[in-house]
């Protein structure tokens, strides 16, 4: 684990848009949306024209509006700032699905970037060259996290959250459910498919976003972190 990463605020400041470190091992630029900042209002007009017609189709199909807004910012907020970073109009970025199903940029290797939302909160990965991952959770009262843990943790740590107090386990938990998704994430692979024979070298860094949250960022480095 490396040291914690502060997400940068969104609405970006004006242009220029920050720039990737081009050094492999550099760490990951990353973006905190927060669904609740007033400035956002504004802005949803604009991050919606910038979808594909299928991409406005599959989030209208989304039955909740909490998940509809998610996923508008998200996508949207994706396409402007690789738009930005690799000087294309944001509405004609032609965005695929790859392994694992990542959103990818078809025909084009980098930058690598990854998305993920969980209640109030959407981030956004980038890394000039590594594969990325990010994940996202808000606290739930009431999760029953043991029998997530048992199925999906070594129980040399499932042992290890237990044995803190009760009022700190559901966070310990999802702090680790959160750098498991985010490594299996930039891996390109997913919880229930079968662990990699040779997994790669990866950094993790977790990340400081607001109270109720936990989140962590992966980044599959050739050379090892």
């Amino acid at each position: 684990m490396t040291e914690p990463l502060r997400p940068m605020r969104w609405p970006p400041p004006s242009k220029p848009w920050p720039q990737l470190d081009p050094a492999a091992q550099a760490p990951p630029l990353i973006w905190l949306i927060d669904r609740r900042c007033h400035a956002l209002v504004a802005q949803r007009p604009l991050l919606q024209s910038l979808l594909s017609a299928a991409e406005q189709r599959r989030i209208e199909r989304l039955r909740r509006d909490d998940d509809r807004d998610r996923s508008l910012l998200g996508r949207g907020a994706l396409r402007l700032v690789l738009g930005g970073l690799i000087g294309q109009d944001p509405a004609t970025l032609p965005l695929t699905v790859g392994p694992g199903g990542k959103p990818q940029l078809a025909a084009q290797v980098s930058p690598q970037f990854n998305i993920s939302h969980s209640g109030a909160l959407v981030l956004l990965a980038f890394h000039a060259t590594c594969p990325v991952g990010v994940d996202v959770e808000r606290q739930r009262a009431g999760l029953r996290w043991q029998p997530i843990a048992r199925r999906c943790f070594d129980p040399a740590l499932c042992r290890q959250i237990e044995a803190l107090p009760p009022s700190k386990q559901r966070l310990a938990f999802l702090r680790h459910w959160c750098r498991l998704e985010a490594t299996l994430k930039a891996q390109g692979t997913g919880i229930l498919a079968p662990p990699l024979p040779s997994p790669p070298a990866t950094a993790l860094h977790e990340l400081q976003l607001p109270e109720g949250y936990a989140g962590a960022v992966a980044m599959v480095c050739a050379a090892g972190p």
